[in-house]
């Protein structure tokens, strides 16, 4: 997570702060262990860095640098949350006040979980020096996740100094922030992995095409519960599937799915990625599929090496990976329209209908709880946002306001997670004139549950930049309409492909004033209402969406013909079923 402090520009970054000398060796001093560890840590060795940091510690003398790298040695060797932070705090103790440092610090804290103590730090950071570029995004993704931010103004004006320079910014967070596809592939350029791939050594061809999974999801998460039909559903005379797990949790039930899954399953847990990469290797692989991208707990590191002749980015992140080495993004044809390959590194392989999987072996929702049950009123129409705090800044909030004001027997039923907003909402919604009593903060429940508190919703509002994905799906086997946004880069135009191809494509709008003006409708329009809700059930057994027997022979059928382009010795290409080409 760290941006990483190039050693040839740290002394200018340092002078610029009045603090101790013993951030870095006093110049002229020639430390060769130090040296060494950082060389190990670029050339994706964290053990051996590890080593020679301690080593350096005692034998080259404590400096702050030395104490960050560690930090870093240690967390990328996946040690313990508090030796990491215990390294990041003794770097900070010998450069007290240092920005960088600080910041360093509050994005350990991030890593750890510790996200509320992380903002303090962060912000903190930002008091001292207002244009951290360490600090600032994180800053800005914290405050969301607390709705804590400030207007747009000043949500604007910080995005403006990230994307005025060529910083590393994480391509996960810039999502929510910025809605251009050209702005995502030059950030995630910036941040992809810098190696030389080594040639991958040929292997006869096998029986059966082999694919491996590489995941640091395989539990309870919206990846699982996208592709646990696609799993059972595979086609196992044609194919053979290795799974490679980044954090295996034993303790529930989609582990044993996967582990039932996987002709091959690997615990790579404690291996580094290029340890990881050496074992896929060995496993002669036809095709590897990463189903994080650029997400947390990704290592995009394997794939930057590469793993396989064919090698392909899905699902987990909706945006390009900018990696040379990643050869095909799945997509379709409206998460990524004709014209736009230009914005992405892979080559696009477009689903015919929409890119997400589902699964339809969930048990249907019945809806027929009192909404009592879930704490809901029973006379109000029931707005709801379920997309996760962090998607949700100051322009959703405003617009979703708007809507309350024009429909006065309206709540918002809010998604707040693990948090307690109620007064962050309360606060919110009264600057905007808005009874707080409108707005109803909710927080997880199991799936089965999530589902059923779905079904008494009248309404879903998605956000902008980064729409519902799963969440969108969700609601539709729920049985309740949502209404997106569609906006210009993949992640803002997905919510967008799942109405299309569940037949409701009238949900998505081109315009805040649109979608106003449609929620305004749907909402004071029972019989529009009834309409949308009719058509969405039926979807459920006569809609593309939800024919995952269909969606995998269609997703088999695509990884086949890139496997058969790499056998006949021709380049990736833009593919579809329909015929290649964009």
């Amino acid at each position: 997570m760290l941006t990483e402090l190039k050693p040839d520009a740290r002394c200018a970054t340092f002078q610029a702060v009045n603090t101790p000398m013993t951030i870095a060796f006093p110049s002229g001093l020639n430390p060769p262990l130090f040296v060494n560890a950082v060389r190990q840590l670029k050339g994706d060795n964290p053990i051996e860095a590890k080593h020679l940091l301690l080593r350096s510690l005692r034998e080259e003398g404590e400096t702050a640098l030395s104490y960050h790298y560690l930090a870093r040695a240690i967390a990328d060797t996946q040690g313990k949350q508090a030796d990491v932070l215990a390294a990041q705090a003794r770097a900070l103790k010998f450069a007290p006040g240092n920005p960088v440092f600080l910041a360093a610090f509050g994005l350990r804290l991030v890593d750890a979980g510790r996200d509320q103590e992380a903002l303090a730090v962060l912000s903190e950071t930002l008091a001292r020096d207002p244009q951290n570029v360490l600090a600032l995004p994180w800053v800005l993704r914290l405050k969301r996740r607390y709705l804590q931010w400030g207007d747009q103004q000043e949500e604007d004006a910080a995005l403006a100094t990230l994307l005025d320079g060529d910083f590393v910014v994480d391509p996960l967070m810039l999502l929510t922030f910025v809605d251009d596809p050209a702005v995502q592939l030059r950030f995630s350029r910036l941040s992809a992995p810098k190696v030389v791939a080594q040639p991958l050594p040929p292997h006869a061809p096998h029986d059966k095409i082999r694919i491996g999974y590489f995941s640091a999801d395989f539990r309870e998460h919206a990846t699982m519960h996208l592709m646990e039909g696609v799993f059972k559903a595979h086609d196992r005379a044609g194919f053979e599937f290795y799974v490679y797990d980044f954090t295996p949790d034993p303790r529930c039930r989609q582990h044993q799915i996967i582990r039932d899954f996987a002709d091959v399953y690997q615990d790579v847990s404690t291996l580094s990625p290029i340890q990881t990469a050496e074992l896929a290797r060995r496993d002669q692989l036809d095709i590897a599929v990463d189903l994080k991208g650029r997400t947390t707990d990704s290592r995009p590191m394997i794939f930057a090496r590469r793993v396989a002749p064919v090698q392909v980015s899905f699902l987990g992140f909706p945006g390009t990976t900018a990696m040379a080495e990643m050869d095909y993004m799945i997509a379709d044809n409206i998460t990524i329209p004709a014209g736009d390959e230009q914005y992405y590194s892979e080559q696009i392989l477009r689903m015919p209908g929409c890119y997400q999987p589902t699964n339809n072996a969930r048990v249907v929702p019945t809806g027929a709880h009192p909404r009592s049950k879930f704490g809901l009123p029973e006379d109000k129409f029931i707005f709801a946002n379920f997309n996760h705090p962090h998607k949700v800044g100051p322009s959703e909030f405003a617009t979703w306001m708007e809507i309350l004001r024009q429909v006065p027997n309206s709540v918002l039923l809010f998604y707040a997670g693990k948090n307690d907003l109620s007064a962050e909402l309360a606060s919110r919604a009264e600057a905007h004139g808005i009874d707080a009593a409108r707005i109803l903060p909710c927080g997880s429940l199991s799936q089965q549950e999530h589902l059923e508190r779905i079904a008494q919703v009248d309404l879903c509002l998605d956000c902008f930049a980064y729409n519902a994905h799963t969440t969108a799906s969700d609601a539709l086997w729920a049985g309740v309409p949502l209404l997106t946004l569609c906006g210009r880069q993949f992640a803002a135009r997905v919510a967008t492909s799942i109405m299309s191809a569940a037949g409701v494509p009238e949900l998505s709008t081109d315009s805040k004033e649109a979608y106003v003006a449609a929620a305004v409708r749907i909402a004071t329009n029972t019989e529009e209402l009834q309409v949308l809700k009719r058509k969405i059930k039926e979807c459920r057994h006569a809609s593309t969406l939800f024919d995952t027997n269909t969606w995998t022979r269609n997703y088999e059928a695509l990884l086949t013909k890139c496997h058969a382009r790499f056998l006949a010795g021709e380049a990736p290409a833009h593919m579809s079923l329909g015929g290649d080409g964009a």
